[in-house]
């Protein structure tokens, strides 16, 4: 190449469009030539890269025609929105991540076992606590178990009521387990 954009002669744009994948002979270059397809400079027979990118989108490929350009570049458009959407889709979920909405899943677990050893604690601590309330309650006389019973249920329903709260719990372990 002469200047940076234009070519020496006709056999060098035969090679820089063989060597670039599309399929020339040197008889077809030359008729192209004289049919004015491509333009060769008349004083020192240079063509212009202009002149060379126009005639190569005229010929063929070697390994087969690439098709329809628009129909790759809509292609081509569909995979980077579809890239983007899911660049948006994990940063979406990084963010929320970070504001606490998602949490692994063995610390879901983790949380979920302490969550049901505290609604375990808490039964047991109510019964413990309520004992005597509910035996003065009926009185020792089986008749009453009906007013048990009940007093039960309401001992059970605030438990789990604490137990479908979202806060937080203060789990103390002592020598002997959980207090």
């Amino acid at each position: 190449m002469e200047q940076a954009n234009s070519f020496h002669s006709l056999h060098e744009v035969l090679s820089h469009l063989d060597a670039a994948g599309f399929r020339i002979s040197k008889s077809k270059i030359y008729r192209d030539k004289d049919k004015g397809m491509i333009r060769v400079n008349p004083e020192d027979g240079s063509v212009q890269e202009t002149e060379v990118r126009a005639h190569a989108a005229s010929l063929d490929r070697k390994d087969g025609d690439i098709g329809n350009m628009s129909d790759m570049h809509a292609q081509k458009t569909a995979k980077e929105v579809e890239k983007l959407e899911a660049q948006i889709k994990k940063a979406r979920f990084e963010r929320e991540k970070e504001e606490g909405m998602y949490i692994p899943k063995k610390d879901f677990e983790a949380e979920f076992s302490a969550r049901a050893v505290v609604l375990e604690s808490g039964i047991k601590y109510q019964y413990n606590m309520k004992v005597w309330e509910w035996i003065v309650i009926v009185g020792g006389k089986p008749e009453k178990f009906a007013e048990l019973l009940q007093q039960m249920n309401e001992s059970l329903d605030h438990q789990m009521t604490e137990f479908a709260n979202t806060g937080r719990y203060q789990v103390m372990f002592g020598e002997d387990g959980v207090n």
